[in-house]
């Protein structure tokens, strides 16, 4: 099946013309069931050496890079690692050796045939980017040593090549080669699908672990110890592999455990062995900063830029501080003993009028003006007043035989006003 379904797809963009090589390119960029037949038939070449299908499609894979279409170029890099494994393992392929080595010698050089060198800066916490801002760091005092710091910082660039091109691998440029083809193979990794990025894992840990013995307490592989030593039914000869290879390796892995890609973790620990047998310190420091990485982090998340609008203070008052109405737990309960109905007092016409009267006089007394000790006294003059008016009534409608009495009393009521 996978079989037929390549021969149709190598057919088909030797029938293109041109103008349709455009639409083809987009199309091939979600072609799953291709992906899967290329890895299945590049993991085990063995099966279909007879039909010549390797050298059909690494001729497709080459004429996909040299198309000059973006999406074809990214489709036949995402194969480098299975096509670096096949070389390795198997080294009597001539196809694949051949075509690594194109495509090895078109990256190494420019558009005008000179050797290309890409230059990159490490980054620094002094300088903003999209994962901190350095404007909410702490300010250090300016000194000689933190302008210089500086200074190394923009000036200091970490370049990859030039690289010599090579016209054939043998065992003094392979690892070199594959090397730098990775190195390629991994400024594309964001394009690459995650199920190509989970056999690329498991194609690490078969390279890595190959001629070496497996233990029985263990599914892993026992790097630590020789493979002379133990008595394995039958073992290939083991890869020879470079500690740049490798370091390589550990940035495919550790993608692919971010994506959560199985067999990425089960290939990190095969590296970490790997670099320990081989005694490579570079393989361990970085293997092991992986490690612990995804143990006290198993997802990290980029944190957007901090914003620097003002932070609203918590005990700035709002609309929200007042409280627009009267919760039930704030009213309180009435007791069930007091009387709810009590007898109302009868109203009469007098009591109105009365009352309005009062009113009025108390209205017409708040526009006066309060002097010390002038309303007191008013009040006692009006009192007495009062009082000698209803003496004088009653003097008037007393008969002749009372008055001497009530003369007494009025002058007596008279002298108690003004002691007063």
């Amino acid at each position: 099946m996978a079989c037929t379904l390549v021969l149709e797809w190598i057919d088909e963009f030797e029938s293109l013309t041109e103008s349709e090589i455009h639409t083809y390119a987009t199309e091939q960029e979600h072609n799953d069931e291709i992906s899967i037949a290329l890895y299945s038939i590049l993991a085990e070449p063995q099966r279909y050496k007879s039909d010549n299908l390797i050298e059909g499609i690494c001729q497709q894979l080459f004429n996909f890079y040299r198309s000059g279409e973006p999406q074809l170029r990214k489709f036949a890099v995402q194969y480098i690692p299975i096509l670096v494994f096949l070389h390795l393992t198997d080294k009597a392929c001539t196809q694949v050796q051949a075509l690594l080595v194109s495509l090895y010698n078109l990256e190494v050089v420019d558009v005008k045939g000179q050797p290309c060198t890409l230059s990159f800066r490490i980054p620094s916490i002094a300088q903003s980017s999209i994962y901190h801002d350095s404007s909410s760091l702490e300010r250090a005092f300016i000194v000689e040593s933190s302008l210089r710091r500086w200074e190394e910082c923009n000036t200091k660039l970490v370049s990859w090549g030039p690289l010599p091109q090579v016209e054939t691998l043998n065992a003094q440029t392979r690892q070199r080669v594959v090397t730098a083809l990775l190195f390629l193979y991994n400024q594309q990794l964001a394009n690459v699908s995650t199920q190509g990025i989970e056999l690329t894992c498991r194609g690490i840990s078969r390279l890595v672990t190959q001629g070496f013995s497996r233990t029985s307490s263990s599914s892993r592989s026992s790097i630590a110890s020789d493979c002379s030593l133990q008595q394995p039914l039958s073992l290939m000869p083991r890869v020879q592999i470079s500690g740049p290879l490798l370091i390589e390796l550990l940035h495919v892995v550790y993608h692919g455990a971010e994506r959560s890609a199985s067999g990425a973790i089960q290939a990190l620990h095969d590296i970490i062995q790997r670099g320990t047998y081989e005694n490579f310190p570079d393989v361990l420091l970085a293997g092991s900063a992986i490690k612990n990485l995804l143990q006290h982090s198993p997802t990290i998340s980029i944190t957007s830029r901090p914003s620097h609008a003002h932070s609203i203070s918590k005990s700035m008052i709002t609309n929200a501080s007042f409280r627009t109405r009267k919760l039930p737990d704030d009213i309180p309960i009435q007791d069930d003993q007091q009387p709810t109905d009590a007898p109302l007092d009868s109203i009469t016409e007098e009591q109105e009028d009365t009352e309005k009267v009062k009113n009025k006089t108390v209205s017409a007394l708040k526009h006066l003006p309060k002097l010390p000790g002038l309303t007191k006294k008013h009040k006692d003059k009006t009192k007495g007043a009062v009082q000698i008016d209803q003496a004088g009534t009653e003097l008037n409608s007393a008969p002749d035989g009372v008055f001497d009495a009530t003369l007494n009393e009025s002058n007596y009521s008279s002298v108690h006003v003004s002691a007063v």
